[in-house]
């Protein structure tokens, strides 16, 4: 099998959070084709997870593949609020090894994911090692296909500085676990939010039902 075209567009992994919509953006401003893949594992919110990458990859014209593998809540919930929340522990391998047969069916090049340096401390599938390994695996079934994570130098806050002049438009990313029509505010991915963006020294647009910064705990 020959390797990816050099010409070839990328596979975003687009979850609509913060990092992947930065880095779709970045791409868009640099006029490198991409393509995005969302995937359904089952988590609570799922629905706002796809209206936000949905939302993101109509504003830069990218084409969204959407995959719908939500059954493998009934198989991996336990009685228990946040594994509710995400049921699959290692999705990134799992969402990985669909990504490498969209690659290959799209002829993709890269495999990029939006990881940070925070991500790092939350479990081996986010650690370097783990990229590393699964590049290796990537290329042996795919010769030339490469799994990136442009932003793992980078913390939240420096993203966020980061796609100052892309022309993002923070509204139309998701970070929050919950299913609802606002950010609640006081999960840990809000909470994470708020604080990057406090820290980036930008204003936080998103319309949080209980915002940090208000007393409102």
């Amino acid at each position: 099998m020959p390797p990816p075209n050099p010409s070839a567009p990328s596979l975003l992994l687009l979850s609509g959070g913060i990092e992947s919509a930065a880095l779709l953006y970045r791409l868009r401003q640099r006029g490198e084709p991409v393509h995005a893949l969302w995937v359904d594992y089952g988590q609570r919110n799922a629905r706002r997870e796809q209206a936000a990458a949905a939302s993101l990859s109509e504003a830069c014209g990218t084409p969204l593949q959407t995959m719908d593998l939500s059954g493998l809540r009934d198989h991996f919930t336990r009685d228990s609020e946040w594994v509710r929340h995400v049921p699959l522990p290692q999705r990134n391998l799992a969402v990985l090894a669909l990504a490498v047969n969209l690659a290959q069916h799209l002829g993709a090049r890269r495999i990029l994911l939006a990881l940070n340096r925070d991500d790092q401390d939350h479990g081996p599938g986010s650690q370097p090692a783990f990229l590393q390994a699964f590049t290796n695996l990537a290329g042996t079934l795919v010769p030339g296909l490469e799994v990136l994570a442009p932003l793992h130098d980078l913390d939240k806050a420096e993203v966020i500085r980061s796609a100052a002049s892309t022309g993002i438009d923070w509204t139309q990313t998701w970070s929050c676990l919950l299913d609802r029509p606002q950010h609640c505010g006081r999960c840990p991915q809000c909470a994470a939010r708020q604080a990057a963006f406090a820290a980036a020294g930008v204003a936080d647009p998103t319309d949080y039902l209980h915002r940090q910064d208000s007393g409102d705990r």
